[in-house]
């Protein structure tokens, strides 16, 4: 199955499905909202082309908007879920390999709203060098000041 991931924001939550083996052709609308995914398969066959079907699923994704509003505390990239051990969106702690070295970092990551460009920032520690804690305070702060800089 192939699905294009690189959309434009007219497209949001509107993904192309071209499934060869099955001879399955059109766009598929997907809306999630209180851990309900609300989907829906418009068939360019059923509906009159691939344009056609285009429209038909624009207009389903508006009516499950309008339905399901986004959520008053931000998008998912905004929150922690269960998994989040940082205690903060968007931080992590994870590893590194540079020049043949694995090292220890805090990571900050965010997706720019406007580009679309997603941005890594990672800080090292080690025993010889800045503490686990003082990396993760830089994580936190970088993120926390992108995500600002965005919103002005």
């Amino acid at each position: 199955m192939k699905t294009t991931n690189k959309q434009p924001r007219r497209l949001r939550n509107i993904s192309r499905v071209d499934q060869e083996r099955k001879r399955q052709y059109g766009w598929l609308v997907r809306v999630m909202r209180d851990k309900v995914n609300h989907q829906k398969f418009f068939s360019d066959g059923a509906h009159g082309g691939k344009r056609a079907s285009l429209l038909m699923a624009m207009e389903f994704r508006d009516e499950l908007l309008n339905i399901y509003p986004p959520s008053p505390r931000g998008n998912m990239f905004n929150r922690t879920n269960r998994r989040n051990t940082s205690g903060h969106a968007g931080v992590s702690r994870t590893g590194s390999w540079r020049k043949g070295h694995f090292y220890n970092v805090w990571q900050a990551s965010w997706i720019d709203l406007r580009t679309g460009q997603k941005t890594t920032r990672k800080f090292g520690f080690s025993e010889s060098g800045r503490s686990e804690l003082a990396a993760k305070r830089l994580a936190i702060k970088a993120r926390r000041e992108a995500v600002a800089a965005m919103m002005d």
